[in-house]
């Protein structure tokens, strides 16, 4: 018996609950979204504040991220959301890792590593408004 079967199948809309469920955020998923968009797990981890193997365990599902790590992976999926309204996932990698005059000349990856993060949401912001 599937899970949406126990679970007492459709509700209202005609939505299968198992389909909403597979739609809804995970950890892994998070991190994948992430990671898709040109951050590696190596810069993912020094964003959170964790180490590589953390991430890969998020990845996998074998941990969740706690405290303040998931306040900043959850920040990560933001500006990734932002960003995927201007550019494509390789768009997205270019910008994160190229020099950006409205960010003081610095790279975005730079500045999440550095703890800067709000000051690359503002120009992730000011970007996706711009198309």
């Amino acid at each position: 018996m599937s899970r949406a079967t126990r679970a007492g199948g459709s509700r209202g809309g005609g939505t299968p609950q198992g389909e909403r469920l597979q739609n809804s955020p995970t950890y892994p998923r998070i991190v994948e979204i992430v990671t898709g968009s040109g951050i590696t797990q190596a810069e993912l981890g020094e964003a959170v504040g964790a180490s590589l193997r953390t991430v890969q365990n998020w990845a996998r599902g074998d941990a969740t991220p706690k405290g303040v790590k998931v306040t900043r992976l959850l920040d990560l999926s933001y500006l990734v959301e932002q960003l995927q309204a201007a550019y494509t996932e390789e768009g997205i990698g270019i910008w994160l890792h190229s020099r950006n005059r409205n960010l003081g000349g610095s790279r975005p990856i730079d500045l999440i590593v550095g703890g800067q993060l709000d000051e690359v949401l503002e120009e992730a912001e000011r970007v996706a408004g711009a198309m």
